[in-house]
């Protein structure tokens, strides 16, 4: 009896602490997304209590005095073109440093994971020289290209550790059967490791579709902001803020955050476990 007691009690205060974490998480977002809904008075006066009314009127605001529109369309440009880039770039160095031989692959895996210690802010300056001189200033591909290069190591150190979990026999048999590189890659390697590129997909889409840095420093036209920076236009004469139209924005903003890592919750877990443990 004590034993099962003591279980019990376990359980019960496992289950306190988790209950307990769900809610410090989720406080946030849900307040959010009903503040969303309610009134700039409300908001002003009582800004953390239960809302008493709900109003669309936040929303109205922003999609017909902003161009909130305009800031995801880019943002989502930007999201796809650097997705894809990650994505492909990432795998395939990945697979010639995991599975290929060759001199020296050791040291340009080692150079890429220097990338992790880098800091956005101190590349700024001269980024910003470079892309002044070139052109890039002010363009889409002036946010796409930092943002590839410093998500790149992160990427790559996921597939190599999922790559090194893929037998050699396989890729063996595959050349005797008289299979190319690429056939190897495209037929073999990138079905094997669907869950390591879902994961690497939402891991990233999260930090690039919340990019403010590099939006900030290299975009000066509104036509190309993305929603990140585009939330400053909520901001009137004198620093005064509609924060019924900032929050409708920001949970707008969020949504697709949110749904992807909902939906690939589970491809994730998998993705970054899967290669952890080599039999």
């Amino acid at each position: 009896m004590d034993y099962i007691l003591k279980k019990r009690i376990r359980k019960c205060v496992y289950w306190s602490v988790m209950i307990a974490f769900l809610i410090i998480q989720a406080y946030p977002i849900i307040w959010l997304l009903l503040a969303a809904f309610r009134p700039n008075m409300e908001l002003l006066t009582e800004p953390f209590s239960f809302p008493k009314t709900l109003t669309l009127e936040n929303f109205r605001t922003i999609f017909t005095t902003s161009h909130i529109l305009t800031y995801i369309k880019n943002s989502a440009i930007i999201s796809v073109i650097s997705l894809l880039l990650i994505v492909v770039f990432s795998s395939m160095a990945s697979f010639a440093i995991a599975k290929m031989v060759f001199r020296g692959k050791k040291k340009i895996y080692r150079y890429f994971l220097i990338g992790l210690t880098i800091p956005y802010a101190v590349t700024l300056i001269p980024l910003f020289t470079m892309f002044a001189r070139i052109g890039l200033v002010d363009t889409r591909l002036s946010v796409i290209l930092p943002l590839v290069a410093f998500q790149l190591p992160v990427s790559i150190m996921l597939f190599v550790s999922f790559y090194s979990f893929i037998p050699d026999e396989i890729i063996e048999a595959a050349i005797i059967d008289g299979t190319s590189i690429y056939g190897i890659y495209t037929k073999i390697i990138v079905p094997l490791s669907l869950n390591t590129i879902l994961t690497v997909l939402a891991m990233n889409f999260i930090t690039v579709w919340n990019d403010y840095t590099f939006s900030l420093v290299f975009i000066n036209s509104t036509e190309l902001k993305t929603i990140s920076t585009g939330l400053t236009d909520f901001i009137g004469p004198r620093g005064l803020k509609d924060w019924g139209a900032t929050y409708a924005a920001i949970a707008l903003s969020i949504l697709p955050t949110l749904a992807i890592y909902f939906s690939l919750n589970k491809k994730m877990t998998a993705g970054m476990t899967l290669g952890a443990v080599k039999s």
